[in-house]
């Protein structure tokens, strides 16, 4: 083979190789490229996640304040209903026992210019304890429906208060599994920067098992950090949201509220 024919394939050679070389750069600058994609698109994707989850939870925080506040504003009216019934009903009462007693004294008077009955007295006592016992019966009927209310209350504020501790404690967590991905992410850009620049194909399989490792615990973060989300969003549901009854005074026979 002559020299002239030698440099010739040489030549050749060189430019395969070159195309070889310029093909695997391609290659590696499209898988680069799309991981960056791909990389921006899951940020982008958990970024909306994360602002979402963060809406629910200022939206759940402000519909608990809400609640709170309307609880306390009906517990408020709740008690002035009940001390005006109650005055109301002893102002009632005091009215006529005092009627009573009138007409009682007027009867005993016009009975002492005639023949002095004793019995008038012993009607007087006895329409006085009447009274004064329908009176009481009244006020316990309203204490035992305000200590009732007050204890339906209670539980309603500390079910509340509880869902509010739960919530929080996800919110915590949510934040501590992104702060974890963030790390991850950084990691992993890291490692795509030192294995563009590897020739070592030892090296490069160590780094690439590294990185499958990375995608790994992102995979595994990801998955927690979907499942905090959805606990977090049915925190805020209204299934154990306590039903709370108005209290209804008994319009018994022996009520002295009766048609308040």
């Amino acid at each position: 083979m002559s020299s002239f024919e030698e440099n010739s394939a040489l030549i050749a050679l060189n430019e395969l190789r070159s195309l070889e070389d310029a093909r695997v750069a391609d290659e590696e600058a499209a898988q680069r490229a799309r991981e960056e994609a791909e990389r921006k698109a899951r940020e982008a994707a958990e970024r909306k996640a994360r602002e979402e989850a963060e809406r629910k939870a200022a939206e759940e925080a402000a519909r608990l304040a809400k609640e709170q506040a309307e609880r306390e504003a009906r517990e408020r009216e709740e008690r002035l209903r009940l001390q005006e019934a109650e005055l109301r009903a002893k102002a009632e009462q005091e009215a006529r026992l005092a009627e009573e007693q009138m007409r009682l004294d007027a009867q005993v008077a016009m009975a002492e210019k005639k023949a002095r009955p004793t019995w008038l007295y012993a009607v007087v006592g006895v329409l006085v304890l009447s009274i004064g016992g329908v009176s009481y019966f009244g006020y316990t009927k309203i204490e035992e429906q305000r200590k009732r209310q007050e204890a339906k209350d209670a539980a309603a504020a500390k079910l509340a208060e509880q869902q509010k501790q739960a919530l929080e404690a996800l919110q915590g967590e949510l934040g501590k599994l992104q702060e974890e991905q963030s790390r991850l992410e950084d990691e992993k850009k890291a490692l795509d920067a030192k294995l563009s620049g590897v020739t070592n194909e030892q090296e490069r399989q160590r780094l690439l098992a590294e990185k499958q490792r990375l995608d790994n615990e992102l995979a595994a973060n990801a998955s927690k950090r979907k499942q905090n989300k959805r606990k977090t969003t049915s925190a805020g549901g209204d299934e154990d949201k306590p039903k709370k009854k108005r209290i209804e005074i008994d319009k018994g026979a022996d009520d002295p509220l009766a048609g308040l």
